[in-house]
């Protein structure tokens, strides 16, 4: 006898089975895209993914995807032909991604620590937000010396040098019988604006760096220091990063080829695609100046991973996304294959 359970959390559903195996299957909404080819690839029919333009709006609250568990025979077939891992097939608590005897995309990204210079380019460029680059900065410091010093006895206390200072770095006290002034040497770089400004002559600086050029300065401690982190879970190796890192640190493997096509005859700039592209490829192109024409959405197809979600989204079909090649691991299972390829007629 099977059992059947189910829970929804966050708009997502957990199945689970037992038998002689345990089988469960469960879904991130958070990370889905609305692409639909669980849908169109499930053998069973029991897949059903909602409309994703108004759901990506916040126009309806209701989840990107229902799953009909009298159906489902949970075969595992959606979670492993989901381009973006937002389903999780597991057996005996096993996802299926760790066993080798099912078949997946070969797809990867990845940032070389040894080469990145931590500029963090590629975290503040990703659509889906799954790059973290911490860094550790030099100490300022280290980087620049010099000389600062004020004469008490001159010194009335009138906070322009605070005021003026660009790193903070100086703190005045105006209260009558308590004042003071305080230079924080660790966030001084002696760029001497509070020398200039002070209107009693008060402040004595000097920049050696800017005087000697690397006057005591020891390069090494100018060097920044950090890690990448890619998150597997949101990333869809869209390759925005690979594009736009300055020093080639990072590498994208995308798991389909194919084209994407715009008939802006169609096309009635509603956003739509552009609110549902989970890799920025789609704009609202801006003129270059008057009596020119642009296009009504403009594409950057360098970034597209040929998901679909556009295509399924766009409400007057003014889009057709063509998948051309899917690379997969090599199985012997027919229906895998036929599936796999399958996608190509989507």
């Amino acid at each position: 006898m099977i059992a059947n359970t189910k829970e929804v959390k966050d708009k997502g559903f957990d199945i689970k089975r037992s038998a002689e195996e345990i089988r469960n299957l469960s879904f991130k909404d958070h990370v889905c895209i609305g692409c639909g080819i669980c849908e169109s690839t499930c053998p069973v029919e029991a897949i059903k993914v909602g409309n994703i333009g108004p759901i990506v709006r916040n126009e309806m609250d209701i989840p990107k995807l229902e799953i009909d568990e009298e159906k489902c025979v949970l075969c595992g077939m959606c979670s492993g032909i989901c381009p973006v891992n937002a389903l999780d097939f597991t057996i005996d608590n096993k996802s299926i991604s760790d066993i080798d005897t099912y078949p997946k995309y070969i797809a990867s990204a990845e940032i070389d620590d040894e080469t990145c210079i931590h500029c963090q380019r590629c975290e503040v460029a990703c659509p889906r937000e799954a790059i973290t680059i911490p860094r550790s900065l030099p100490e300022r410091s280290k980087l620049v010396t010099g000389e600062i010093e004020v004469n008490e006895d001159t010194c009335i206390h009138c906070g322009i040098c605070d005021e003026m200072c660009p790193t903070d770095a100086i703190d005045v006290n105006r209260i009558p019988g308590e004042e003071s002034i305080l230079i924080n040497k660790d966030k001084c770089v002696y760029c001497l604006i509070c020398k200039k400004s002070c209107p009693v002559n008060a402040i004595k600086a000097a920049c050696r760096s800017c005087s000697y050029g690397e006057y005591d300065i020891d390069m090494s401690d100018a060097v920044t220091t950090g890690s990448s982190f890619i998150d597997d879970e949101t990333c869809v190796k869209c390759g925005w990063c690979e594009e736009i890192c300055p020093v080639d640190a990072a590498k994208v493997k995308k798991q389909f080829k194919g084209t994407l096509n715009i008939d802006q005859d169609k096309c009635t700039t509603c956003g739509t695609c552009i609110d549902v592209c989970p890799c920025d490829v789609l704009s609202f192109p801006e003129s270059a100046g008057p009596a020119t024409r642009v296009p009504n959405v403009g594409k950057e197809e360098q970034y597209c991973i040929h998901c679909g979600a556009c295509e399924r989204a766009c409400p007057t079909d003014a889009i057709d996304v063509k998948i051309t090649d899917v690379d997969y691991t090599p199985t012997k299972s027919k229906s895998w294959v036929d599936k796999f390829e399958a996608l190509k007629n989507r």
